[in-house]
């Protein structure tokens, strides 16, 4: 596989344009769309895709270890079919919607004031996560590892205390109340 070292792509439609199924180390991916884009086989080390389109793109057996995706749009992204070895993305001040970490492993990902909708993390390891002022409306949590997960600044999310597993997991007092939506309790 070639190996692609400190590049940086912009503005490039990868929708019209193939992309090259490659290994891409420290590279800068800046206003790019991947709508539908194959990305599948490919290895993405320590690069940044900022203020990047991603509309359903294929990413199965796609390697992401210590990506930044910054100001990114996501949509429909089926997380669940990349390689899971070494895998560990950030993301900052990004939409998120539709997405799928199904079984993923997410320990050291981290989430930063971002809108996260309706993404599935059944069965998925988040533990040590944090979801710094991260809106997390209609994201799915069930059978999921939310050992030390941070949600002391998330908003929007509803957690059944039942369905996941809860230990030293992080909430304030002001979201304390997305925990209990099952109850359908009135909090004053």
């Amino acid at each position: 596989m070639k190996l692609i070292l400190d590049s940086t792509f912009s503005k490039i439609n990868y929708s019209n344009e193939l992309f090259e199924t490659a290994e891409y180390d420290t590279c800068i991916f800046d206003s790019c769309k991947f709508i539908k884009t194959t990305l599948s086989k490919s290895v993405f080390t320590n690069c940044e895709f900022i203020n990047c389109n991603f509309e359903a793109p294929i990413i199965s057996q796609t390697s992401f270890k210590e990506v930044t995706f910054q100001e990114c749009t996501l949509l429909g992204m089926q997380f669940e079919y990349c390689s899971d070895f070494l895998f560990e993305v950030s993301f900052d001040s990004c939409i998120l919607q539709v997405c799928s970490f199904f079984k993923m492993n997410l320990k050291n990902s981290k989430f930063k004031d971002s809108k996260i909708i309706d993404v599935d993390f059944s069965n998925a390891t988040l533990s040590g996560v944090k979801f710094e002022n991260c809106d997390l409306s209609k994201s799915i949590f069930d059978a999921t590892n939310l050992e030390k997960t941070d949600f002391s600044s998330a908003f929007h999310f509803s957690i059944d205390p039942e369905k996941n597993k809860l230990s030293k997991t992080k909430f304030s007092n002001e979201n304390l109340s997305d925990l209990l939506n099952k109850y359908d309790l009135d909090i004053i």
